[in-house]
């Protein structure tokens, strides 16, 4: 379910008890989550830098090593590169959104992965420092700083920025009207940033585990509206039954209400969309695909060669240690779909007994995954050396050259099988629409862990949002996906 929300208008009507937010308050609703977003990337650099400071100072390093003859200004330079490092994988991560909110386990993935990721860029740039070799056990003493000092600051961060947010901008009193399926998923999505009064709905398909009440039928708008001092109205109703609510808003309420809607087609709007206005409608208007730029395939040729030429040892080692440990070829060949229904064959390394494909239909129904997809973690058909392959993502190093034929890009979805193809639904085709990629929003969201319908509507996403700083954004994602084996078997 999409959580997009369109404004259509904005009640200014008062009247008669009507009381309204001032201008005060309105402004510290937009400011407060700017502000309280730049403190956050500023007290969490100065927080890994003085994690790596403290790793200098409690001596770490042995005074007989060479690496103790740096100043303290050579590690403080490399603890800042470390926390820049950090904030940049921080923002790509929507980290610096205060009213986001994440569970416990994600928000430990995510700075255990983006302090490594730092951490990995600023060793390898140590390396084109002269004369300075920096102690390994520094390094390791300061990522363990530099993790739990951003683990405990972002927990009493979220405490602090919802009483300061309670205090100079109380959360909007939400209703929305219907109680149906969706209105009960943007009820529960709401939560916390909102406080959601309640439903208004003729009908009600609530059970008792909602906490949410049902207040009463659209005809009581005016009055519910009135009774609970209302905010926002977001209305969750299909379009053939909005007629009702339409007449109630065009003849308006006593204060001032912000009325916005959840159209049926909001899982299919991109984040950019026009709203134009012909003959007296309204008119949304948006590409199903986003036009991509050329400058993506060349990127996909520039880096896919680079990386290549970079990793040919490492291909080399792998062949070998999969000839030795099974017998078989090195490379497994399977036919995929590629953009617009095209078939090529895919390249990969052999991570299976040979006669994997023959054992498939005897293992169905032992299958972990949802939808057409096919994934066990105890797979008995993966080798030794493929095991370690998949974990660590080596096996889909073939792919580029893959992504040198233009068969494959670097970013993008998962190619399926032809068997999986057969399964869709109609819209899941939607998918198919661009060319395929080694990475994308699936992988760098748990792999695995993601079911086959959310894996269909993050591809979805990034087909109708493509730009280059998403690629760079999932690039960046792959590193820790890669590091942290999240969702990997």
């Amino acid at each position: 379910m999409s959580s997009l929300e369109v404004p259509v208008q904005d009640h200014l009507w008062s009247g008669e008890g009507g009381d309204s937010r001032g201008a005060a308050y309105s402004r510290a609703e937009r400011l407060l989550p700017v502000l309280s977003g730049t403190c956050l990337l500023v007290i969490d650099i100065a927080l890994v830098l003085a994690a790596f400071l403290l790793a200098y100072w409690v001596r770490f390093i042995a005074p007989d090593n060479e690496a103790a003859a740096l100043g303290l200004e050579q590690y403080a330079r490399m603890g800042l590169i470390v926390g820049l490092g950090t904030a940049l994988l921080f923002a790509l991560q929507g980290l610096y959104d205060p009213d986001r909110s994440l569970a416990w386990p994600a928000r430990l993935h995510a700075v255990v992965s983006s302090v490594s990721t730092a951490l990995v860029v600023a060793v390898a740039m140590s390396f084109f420092f002269e004369d300075q070799r920096f102690s390994r056990l520094w390094f390791a003493a300061g990522w363990a700083f530099a993790v739990v000092a951003l683990l405990v600051w972002r927990m009493l961060a979220r405490k602090l920025y919802a009483a300061v947010r309670d205090t100079v901008a109380p959360a909007n009193r939400v209703l929305i009207v219907g109680a149906n399926t969706l209105g009960q998923e943007l009820a529960d999505d709401l939560a916390g940033r909102y406080q959601v009064v309640g439903f208004v709905d003729n009908g009600s398909d609530l059970d008792g585990s909602s906490r949410v009440p049902l207040l009463g039928p659209i005809a009581q708008l005016e009055r519910v509206v009135q009774e609970y001092a209302v905010d926002e109205l977001i209305i969750a109703l299909p379009i053939s039954r909005c007629e009702q609510v339409t007449r109630l808003i065009d003849r308006g309420f006593r204060r001032r209400v912000v009325v916005k809607f959840v159209p049926d087609l909001a899982d299919l709007l991109p984040r950019q969309f026009e709203l134009q206005h012909l003959a007296g409608r309204s008119f949304i208007g948006f590409a199903p695909v986003a036009r991509v730029s050329w400058l993506k395939r060349a990127s996909d040729l520039a880096l896919g060669s680079l990386a290549l030429l970079a990793l040919a040892p490492l291909l080399g080692v792998i062949a070998v240690a999969i000839k030795l440990d099974s017998p078989g070829p090195v490379l497994y060949r399977q036919q995929r779909v590629g953009k617009d229904g095209r078939r090529f064959w895919m390249f990969k390394f052999r991570s299976m007994r040979p006669d994997a494909e023959r054992l498939l239909d005897a293992l169905r129904a032992k299958n972990e995954a949802t939808g057409p997809l096919f994934k066990m973690r105890a797979d008995p058909r993966v080798t030794r050396v493929g095991r370690l392959l998949r974990r660590l993502s080596l096996d889909e190093l073939p792919q580029l050259f893959n992504v040198l034929r233009g068969e494959m890009s670097l970013i993008g979805p998962r190619p399926p099988l032809p068997a999986e193809v057969e399964q869709y639904e109609d819209w899941q085709h939607g998918r198919l629409r661009v060319v395929p990629g080694m990475t994308g929003l699936w992988q760098v969201s748990g792999r695995s862990e993601v079911s086959f319908h959310d894996m269909v509507r993050l591809d979805l996403h990034y087909i109708r949002n493509w730009s280059l700083a998403l690629d760079v954004e999932i690039l960046l994602r792959t590193i820790p996906a890669v590091l942290t084996n999240r969702g990997a078997y």
